[in-house]
C-alpha cells in the first residue's frame, strides 16, 4: 500500500476508500495535473469512466457498438 506518486506508505484506512497517495502536498498537486489530462464520460449500459481528454475515440462522432 504505497503512494502512486512518491512511493511513501499510505495508511490502510486511506487505502480502503480509495485514495491511492498519501498526505504529501506535493503528492495531491500532481494528482490533480495528471487528470487535467483526462475527461468523465458515459457509456451506454456501462456507467462512467475516465478517458484521455485527447482521445481519437472521442473525435470519431461513432457511438459505442457502431462500425
Amino acid at each position: 500500500m504505497d503512494c502512486t506518486v512518491c512511493g511513501n506508505p499510505v495508511l490502510p484506512e486511506r487505502w480502503e476508500i480509495g485514495y491511492r497517495y498519501c498526505f504529501e502536498p506535493n503528492c495531491a498537486h500532481e494528482l490533480r495535473e495528471r487528470q487535467k489530462n483526462y475527461v468523465l464520460i458515459i457509456l451506454p449500459k456501462q456507467g462512467f469512466t475516465y478517458v484521455e481528454a485527447n482521445s481519437p475515440h472521442l473525435l470519431d462522432g461513432k457511438s459505442s457498438g457502431r462500425q
